[in-house]
């Protein structure tokens, strides 16, 4: 079983390094990773990794086999799959994206709003992507003010959305 942990970006250089966002928001992830793993057409392929650097807030990959700029673009939006046994300890309140992925999510009334669908990270805070039955979406950053409860066990995310936060999105 594999888990996805980050997406190459974009590349860099001329060499082949590719520029890897992880998904813990944890730049260091990558660092002490052996190999990973990208899906082509549902099959798994493994990458020795030749050299990484890392800063503030990504990973600049060399990969075996990859040793220019246009080989490096082939895997530019590739997501980073690792097996499940690699996956690292978050700091509290902190998740996978691909556990919050078809979580149901209720206000604290009780009231349904959708299915959280897709987590866009920036620079501030992650941004939660509530599908709504109707096709519509609720847009909700992800910061104790919004988000105020993900249980995993009943698969639910409960939240307090402010006025108009719902209304907009249709």
């Amino acid at each position: 079983m594999y888990i996805i942990v980050g997406k190459f970006v974009q590349t860099h250089g001329i060499q082949g390094y590719l520029k890897a966002i992880p998904y813990s928001g944890l730049p260091d992830r990558f660092e002490y990773l052996r190999t990973l793993y990208t899906a082509d057409n549902g099959e798994m392929r493994g990458w020795i990794i030749e050299d990484i650097r890392i800063t503030d807030r990504e990973s600049l990959i060399k990969l075996r086999g990859i040793s220019t700029r246009e080989e490096a673009k082939l895997l530019v939006k590739k997501e980073i799959w690792l097996p499940e046994s690699e996956k690292i300890e978050l700091p509290e309140g902190s998740y996978f994206i691909h556990d919050l992925i078809d979580l149901k999510v209720f206000e604290i009334d009780g009231n349904y709003l959708g299915v959280l669908k897709d987590v866009l990270s920036s620079n501030g805070s992650d941004i939660y992507v509530v599908r709504k039955d109707d096709g519509g979406e609720i847009l909700i950053p992800a910061v104790s003010e919004f988000i105020k409860e993900i249980d995993f066990e009943e698969k639910t995310v409960q939240v307090h959305l402010i006025e108009g936060m719902a209304d907009d999105a249709d």
